[in-house]
């Protein structure tokens, strides 16, 4: 597995107030089997983030 490092930048929130983002893109994302139009789960846990591709329903 290969570690990125990026930064947590402020964004721009309701009433001009700073929110905290943090923006993945970029071609190492298809690398990883992420496209365009996925849905993922974000797993949101005390100082960490996991991010996982949704598996496509079966009909």
């Amino acid at each position: 597995m290969s570690k990125r490092t990026l930064t947590v930048y402020a964004g721009s929130g309701k009433g001009y107030s700073y929110i905290s983002q943090i923006i993945l893109q970029g071609k190492w994302l298809e690398t990883l089997g992420f496209s365009i139009g996925d849905k993922v789960t974000v797993d949101c846990q005390p100082g960490r983030i996991v991010i996982e591709k949704e598996k496509p329903l079966q009909e």
